[in-house]
């Protein structure tokens, strides 16, 4: 062998070598350096971990009536690095040309296929989405790592329709993500008691924000394969871990009672135009909540306001402070009778309008001489008021507003309540104490104002609101997770709570300002209130009042208690008094729950010749004729 063909082979042999032994150098360093590094980085692309949703828990009525439930839905997702993988781009656009991937990949530069091919996808996408190509193009374009929302809340019908355009045009680096939107049967009822939840399904306000964690339940699990088109390998599936789904919630809510309520509240907002409006109703034994509703309000389907109003969508009942006016009454009289101070029939002497023998002037709307308790109170005399409870001193008068639970939330399982505004004695005025019997210089909440009145229905006894019956898991059988941790109090003695009693059902005969609130066949206790609106560092504004009526029936064995706030209806003369406005709400509301609750009327003889009762908004029309109704304090 030529000795130069030897030598250059041995030196070929050497290089040879000493390359292999270097690559194989660089091998050994990766492996031990990188290795686990470049296999995770490669697992990205073909391994995946999928969220299986929980089903949200949902909101029921007291009856079974569903309220609130969640919906499978999908978002169209696009991957940025699939978009740029050169490989899907030539399946793709090999695809719509109608050629291998290899020819697409020979026919265009590298750097050109990531523009074809956010080109094909946007255009295939602008057809089923019925968008504009360049909008999609302009989506597709925004990143360049992460992912990008192109769609989102598509249901079943229209993901299958968006898999199956997919697959036939071999798109890859799109998915449908699974999801969940939330959905209201009846989107315009007691919106502002279930509230809402944000686009992750989290509860904001109301039911849905109060038990959010109860109905959220446990997201589960599943790893698995895909190949280069983003296709599932399902011999690759992995570990599963199913979702845990979230507890349903049932209301005392009677949504049969909330609707004749949401009517009425309707009625009086188109007769009177008034800022807002609120109607409560509850089981005075039980303090459950059988309807709440306020305008204006809003839509839970789209959480825009109703009728080109703004939406409010906290819950006034519970979170906006009033002065009570003449319904606060309840709370001196039945002090007053519970310190044995005076029974109904303790005479007053009014001094016929104008009484001014403490240092302050105090007027009634209507002369009046001598009263009885009873008289005094069904008639709304202001002077009355203040002469009869002034023996119980004012330390005493403000422990029983604070044992009617004014001052302080009544806990009730919504957010946002407000605690209301009662002033220290320390800080009282000269004339604080007859303010406040009449109903001024406390703010309350409709709901606080309800429950007081729902004490004298309840023998004298308090006992907090609840609007939540049970927390269940899903299943008719399952048991109730929600404890009943309420406890009740004492806050007057039965025979104050019968006293005051009498002397709402005086309010509702002839000559009492409740008169225009009467049901035909029952027995109603009942008090109404005019109060001069005050605004927050303005004062007690002339001409604007918020009427108001609480009552209770039947009277000697009640069955619910409701509460109607008007807030500046637009009337003039006696159609804005409690009396006018607001009583006709509660009969009118009453005339239809007694028939829904099966109420067995306690005085029979008057249905022999019933009087209908009209619409609310009606019967607040004719109030204006007799002056008996108007007869209230301003």
């Amino acid at each position: 062998m030529d000795r130069g063909l030897k030598t250059r082979l041995v030196i070929g042999c050497i290089v040879l070598v000493t390359v292999l032994s270097v690559l194989s150098a660089r091998l050994l360093y990766i492996e031990a350096a990188s290795g686990e590094d470049l296999s995770a980085r490669a697992r990205v692309h073909y391994e995946f971990r999928e969220v299986l949703p929980a089903r949200r828990g949902r909101i029921f009525d007291r009856s079974g009536e569903l309220l609130a439930r969640s919906q499978t839905v999908f978002a169209l997702v696009a991957d940025c690095n699939h978009l740029r993988d050169p490989m899907l781009a030539c399946i793709g656009l090999g695809r719509r040309e109608g050629v291998s991937p290899q020819t697409v990949r020979r026919r265009h530069l590298p750097e050109e296929l990531a523009g074809l091919y956010r080109d094909y996808v946007a255009d295939c996408l602008s057809e089923v989405l019925d968008a504009p190509k360049h909008e999609i193009a302009r989506q597709l374009r925004s990143k360049k790592v992460g992912e990008i929302v192109l769609a989102k809340h598509i249901e079943d019908d229209f993901a299958s329709e968006l898999e199956q355009m997919l697959s036939e045009r071999e798109i890859g680096g799109l998915y449908l993500r699974r999801s969940e939107r939330r959905n209201y049967p009846s989107p315009l009822s007691l919106t502002q008691t279930i509230g809402y939840v944000d686009e992750d399904c989290i509860g904001v306000a109301g039911i849905e924000k109060t038990f959010n964690d109860e109905m959220s339940g446990r997201d589960g699990y599943r790893f698995g394969e895909r190949d280069r088109r983003r296709r599932e390998i399902h011999a690759y599936r992995g570990r599963q871990v199913d979702p845990v789904p979230g507890k349903d919630v049932h209301l005392t809510i009677d949504m049969a009672v909330q609707t004749v309520v949401e009517r009425e509240l309707d009625a009086i907002i188109d007769q009177f135009r008034p800022e807002k409006a609120t109607i409560i109703l509850l089981d005075p034994k039980r303090s459950e909540i059988l309807a709440m509703a306020s305008r204006p309000h809003f839509d839970l389907a789209t959480r825009r306001g109703i009728r080109n109003s703004e939406p409010v969508r906290r819950n006034p009942a519970i979170s906006d402070l009033y002065q009570p006016g003449s319904t606060f009454k309840i709370v001196g009289y039945a002090g007053a009778f519970d310190r044995g101070l005076m029974t109904p029939a303790t005479e007053v002497d009014c001094h016929m309008g104008k009484y001014e023998l403490d240092g302050f002037v105090l007027k009634d709307h209507h002369p009046y001489g001598k009263l009885t308790a009873k008289l005094s109170f069904a008639k709304s005399s202001n002077i009355g008021a203040y002469l009869l409870c002034r023996p119980l001193n004012k330390d005493n008068f403000h422990g029983y507003v604070r044992q009617f639970g004014f001052g302080e939330k009544t806990g009730i399982e919504l957010n946002a309540e407000q605690a209301g505004r009662v002033i220290p004695v320390s800080r009282w005025s000269s004339t604080s104490f007859s303010s406040q019997v009449m109903g001024y210089e406390v703010a309350v909440t409709p709901l606080q104002m309800a429950m007081a009145c729902a004490v004298i229905a309840n023998e004298g006894v308090y006992l907090p609101p609840t609007v939540v019956k049970s927390v269940k898991e899903e299943g008719r059988s399952a048991p109730n997770l929600k404890g009943d941790t309420r406890e009740a109090r004492r806050v007057v003695s039965e025979k104050a709570a019968r006293q005051v009693r009498q002397c709402m059902i005086e309010t509702m005969g002839e000559h009492g300002t409740g008169s225009k609130g009467r049901v035909p066949g029952y027995t109603v206790a009942g008090k109404t209130g005019t109060a001069r609106k005050h605004i927050e560092n303005v004062g007690y504004v002339a001409g604007r009042y918020i009427a108001s009526f609480v009552g209770f029936l039947p009277a000697e064995d009640p069955r619910f208690v409701a509460l109607v706030v008007i807030d500046e209806p637009k009337a003039t003369g006696s159609l804005v008094y409690g009396g006018a406005v607001a009583a006709p709400v509660f009969a009118a509301v009453a005339a239809d729950v007694v028939k829904i609750l099966g109420i067995e009327p306690d005085r029979p003889e008057e249905l022999r010749n019933p009087d209908p009762v009209p619409l609310a908004s009606a019967a607040a029309s004719t109030a204006a004729a007799d002056p008996a109704t108007g007869e209230d304090e301003e």
